[in-house]
Parts: C-alpha cells; sequence; structure tokens
C-alpha cells in the first residue's frame, strides 16, 4: 500500500503560482511579505507527492527514539542523585517539550509552510530574523545533532563487533561519516524516499523501545533484576545534608544540565513543521502528528527508564556508555545484548534519516525566500539548459569543473524528481565536519542552547500572530483559531523555561557563550554580504 497521496496533476516542474493550499492568511504576514500592491506575494507551488499522516508521525518520532533514549540515561545518572530524580527529569523535561509543541501546533496552523522555525519568527518578528535562523539551523544545529547522533550510531555498531568498549576514536569517527555517507545517497534517490525510509525505522524503533519495558517488567515480577528493589538506598537515595548556597547553585547546574540531555531525547517534535506544507489537510494532521508523536514518547521513555533502574544498579548506568546493550546483557543474554546493539544503531541511523529528510526541507524553504542561494531549492535557472551558464558565473574559476561535473551527474534527479540533492550535500558535508571536531557532551550543551533560544521566540511569537489575527477579524474568530487555540498557559511556561536553561547552561558551560555570539556575527556577516551577491537572485520568470 502506498504510503504516499497522489501527484498533483497539472503543473509544470517551473510553475510559480501560489499554492492555495499551505497560504498564509494575509492578517498574518509581515509587511516584508507584501508586494507593491499589498496584497501577499505568491509564493512557488508545492510540487511532488503529499506526505501522509503515516509519513510524517514516523519522522517525528523517528527523531526522537533516536539514539538518545539509548545514550541519555547515562548522561543524566551522572547529574542526578538518585533514580527517581532521573525520572523526574525525563517525565519533566517531556511535559515541558508538550508545552512548546502545543504552542508549535497553533504556529503550524497559523504559517502553514514548509520551513517550521523559520515560518514562523519570520511572520512573527520579520525577515530579518527569519533570515538568521536557517543559517544557524542549518549551518550548526542540525549538523552538529546529526554527527551526535552519528557517533552513537558508530558507538553501538563496533560494540556488535567487539566485545570491549575501547574503541579508537578515529575508528568511531570513520563509521559515523560512512553513516551520513550511506544516508544522504537514501534521500537522494527521491523527494520522498527518506520519509519511506523513515516508516522501517520506526517500527524498528518501537521494537527496541517495547522490548526494553517488556523484559523490565518480566525481570521484576521474576524477581531478577539487579537495579533499585536490591538497592540499600531505594528510588530516592540516600538522605542528603543540606545544601549550602554554593551546592544548592551547582546541583541546580547539574540538574539543568540532566535536563539538557533528556531534551536531547526528545528533540524531533519540531520536524513536522518543516514540511507542514507538504501534508495535503495540516488543520487535521498537524495536531493529531505533534500531539500522538508527544504521548506515545513520553510514556515509552518513562517507562525504559524505569525497567532500566530496574534490572540495572545506578553505578552500572552512569559508566556504560552504551546502556541498552548492558541491559540486554544482563537479562537476555549475550546473544539478546547482540540484538539490542544492532537495533540501536539502526534507530540512531533512523534519526539521521529523518534530521536529513527535514533539514533538506528547510533549505529549500529558505531558498525560496531569498535566504539561501535558490540553487538549494533547483530555483536557480528557469530550464536545466540555463544551469551552466548560472554556474560559471555563480561559482569561482577554482570549484568550476567539479561543481560543474557534480550538476551534470545530478541534473535528472534535481529536474525530473525535484530532489534538492546540493541541500543534501551540503547538510552531509557540515555533518561530516562536526563528526571530525566535534564531542558529544560539547555538542548537546551547543546544540541546546542555540535550540532552546529559537524555540522560546518562536512560541512568543504566537502572541504576535494572535494579535494580528484580530486586528483583521474579531477576537477568536480568525478561521484558524477557531481550529485550534492552544491554553494561554504553555507558550508563557514554555519559553519561561527555555529562557532560564538558556542562561543556566551558558553560565556552567561558559565556552558556548563566545561560540553562539561568534555564530552570529557570521550570520550578520553573510547578511550583508548576500544582499549583493548574484547567487542569491532568483531568475526572472519567463
Amino acid at each position: 500500500m502506498s504510503v504516499v497521496g497522489p501527484e498533483p496533476p497539472g503543473h509544470d516542474s517551473r510553475d510559480r503560482e501560489i499554492d492555495d493550499h499551505a497560504s498564509i492568511h494575509s492578517a498574518l504576514i509581515s509587511r516584508s511579505d507584501e508586494g507593491e500592491d499589498g496584497q501577499p506575494r505568491p509564493r512557488p507551488q508545492r510540487k511532488g507527492p503529499y506526505l501522509t499522516p503515516l509519513n510524517c508521525l514516523a519522522l517525528v518520532i523517528g527523531l526522537q527514539i533516536g539514539s538518545g533514549i539509548f545514550s541519555a540515561p547515562s548522561l543524566i545518572a551522572r547529574e542526578v542523585g538518585s533514580p527517581a530524580e532521573a525520572l523526574g527529569v525525563f517525565v519533566t523535561a517531556g511535559l515541558l517539550v508538550w508545552t512548546g509543541a502545543a504552542s508549535f501546533v497553533e504556529l503550524g496552523l497559523l504559517v502553514p509552510s514548509n520551513g517550521g522555525i523559520q515560518e514562523y519568527l519570520r511572520a512573527s518578528w520579520g525577515d530579518f530574523i527569519g533570515h538568521l535562523f536557517p543559517w544557524i539551523w542549518v549551518g550548526v544545529v542540525k549538523p552538529a545533532g546529526n554527527a551526535a547522533i552519528s557517533n552513537i550510531f558508530a558507538d553501538y555498531l563496533l560494540r556488535a563487533f567487539r566485545s570491549s568498549d575501547t574503541t579508537s576514536p578515529w575508528m568511531t569517527k570513520t563509521v559515523a561519516l560512512g553513516c551520513i555517507v550511506v544516508l544522504t545517497l537514501i534521500n537522494c534517490l527521491g523527494a520522498t524516499a527518506g520519509a519511506k525510509a523513515a516508516n522501517i525505522f520506526m517500527v524498528l524503533k518501537l521494537a527496541a523501545l517495547g522490548s526494553i519495558i517488556i523484559a523490565g517488567f518480566a525481570t521484576y515480577v521474576l524477581g531478577y533484576g539487579n537495579g533499585v528493589p536490591t538497592s540499600d538506598s531505594g528510588w530516592f537515595g540516600q538522605e542528603q545534608l543540606s545544601l549550602g548556597e554554593s551546592d544548592v547553585w551547582k546541583s541546580l547546574g547539574n540538574v539543568s544540565t540532566a535536563v539538557f540531555a533528556a531534551l536531547f531525547c526528545y528533540g524531533g517534535w519540531e520536524t513536522a513543521g518543516f514540511f507542514a506544507g507538504d501534508m495535503k489537510s495540516p488543520a487535521k494532521d498537524l495536531p493529531r502528528v505533534i500531539n500522538g508523536a508527544m504521548m506515545l514518547v513520553i510514556i515509552g521513555f518513562f517507562l525504559m527508564n524505569l525497567s532500566l533502574y530496574v534490572c540495572l544498579p545506578l553505578d552500572v548506568i552512569r559508566e556504560s556508555n552504551t546502556v541498552a546493550v548492558e541491559f540486554a546483557n544482563r537479562t537476555v543474554g549475550p546473544l539478546g545484548g547482540l540484538i539490542f546493539t544492532v537495533i540501536v544503531a539502526i534507530s540512531a541511523m533512523g534519526a539521521v534519516n529523518a534530521n536529513m529528510f527535514g533539514i533538506a526541507k528547510l533549505c529549500v524553504a529558505a531558498a525560496q525566500r531569498a535566504y539561501f542561494p535558490p540553487i538549494l531549492a533547483n530555483l536557480h535557472c528557469n530550464t536545466a539548459r540555463d544551469e551552466p551558464h548560472y554556474l560559471r558565473r555563480s561559482v569561482i574559476w577554482p570549484f568550476q569543473l567539479p561543481v560543474l561535473a557534480f550538476a551534470k551527474l545530478t541534473r535528472r534527479l534535481r529536474w525530473e524528481r525535484s530532489v534538492p540533492v546540493f541541500a543534501l550535500l551540503l547538510n552531509g558535508i557540515l555533518t561530516s565536519l562536526f563528526i571530525t571536531v566535534g564531542s558529544l557532551t560539547g555538542l548537546i550543551t551547543l546544540i541546546e542552547i542555540i535550540k532552546s533560544s529559537c524555540y522560546m521566540m518562536s512560541v512568543l511569537g504566537i502572541f504576535i500572530l494572535r494579535r494580528r489575527a484580530d486586528k483583521q477579524m474579531p477576537t477568536g474568530s480568525h478561521p484558524t483559531l477557531k481550529t485550534y487555540r492552544t491554553w494561554i498557559g504553555n507558550p508563557i511556561i514554555f519559553a519561561s523555561v527555555s529562557g532560564m536553561l538558556v542562561i543556566r547552561g551558558t553560565i556552567s558551560a561558559p565556552l558556548q557563550g563566545p561560540v553562539i555570539l561568534f555564530i552570529g556575527v557570521i550570520a550578520l556577516a553573510v547578511l550583508y554580504r548576500r544582499l549583493g551577491s548574484p547567487a542569491f537572485e532568483l531568475p526572472p520568470r519567463v
């Protein structure tokens, strides 16, 4: 049975008419989106098959049940004092994420086009902020996230073939680079190849998560667990002495670091916004996808961690980098450990695949806004015959020959099948760079600080968009707000906690602050330079 909808008939491959399905209500469009006549500017017509709710749910769950949940328990256990505290961190992080996800549902319906956070920021804060986001997201956040997940994939895959944890770091990096190459090629096979692959990955991930929960429950019933039931400290650990002011501040820093690790596990809930414009019925499908994914994932993560602490001592969880494999070895045996190792590795691979698919959609949306070079969305020329001239004009001479050769090799994929090959290649190159030079803990902290900042700005934009809609129509009568309106506390809670996490995370990791500032300066420089660059000019209509 096909998992994608039919191809919309009657559209030329270079058509630039308005997409009625994903059009934005005029009340929600900032002045930067208005033409000289005051009417909204037309956006490029959506091409290719629609994504079904199953595709979208698989992509979101594919990211959330990725490698993080199989590796973060050890990172969190090192920062907390008891199993109950670790479980509380997971539940708290999940509920926090859900307040943001509920807010993003309304944003996705108010601004129902591909691009997700980019479009939310642009519609609420203006074109300038909208331009900065994709450069930071595509240039740092997602490549760094893919690098972290790819390293976890390599750790688990190598564990399947090596009995010890002593593996050369460069061997791990080499395997991680191979993962990026393979998934880039898969996503280049077609515009929805990554989405179809996500369905398969989702089944494997749910199987891995469910098997850990079932094995943990059976172990507890049979009384074979070596975790909390047999420990002297129990779920809440030993009683601690009263803490001084410095100890309280240090404890808060440890908890914030643990929350960052838990948020990394839940990462992916915002991905639905990147391809909302490819949904056949966003008003119906987007709430189902985001809320359904959050409910399944929070329950699954809690039960999985409960199983881990029932079966494994806290010290073992803290020390093991492959805690799921340790769990399987102790509950099922060496063969089960091998099976779990392969499944977790495949789960991590599925998370990278979902990331690649989403980031390619963001690159296309950014290029359509002229934030990125139009070649990333294959909008740089009106016909394939014009492409060699464009590349000779835009690419500096040392790189012209290889770029022209690559463009010729991928011409059919890009012009006939609408595959964003150059966007996928850019993501692959940047991810490979982070794999080569980055470390897991440093990458996670940097990613979550930047993501929390972007999330906070996005959800605060709800109030701007609501006010803009109310100016056009009586309060609450706007069609989108009548369909879905999130509780006012959701964006307030999410924005407040995100702001506190950013401040505390920057203080606890002082090197990340200058890095983020440097990224912002580079983004501003790119913004200034791109205004006069011919590579960012869309071709004239024909």
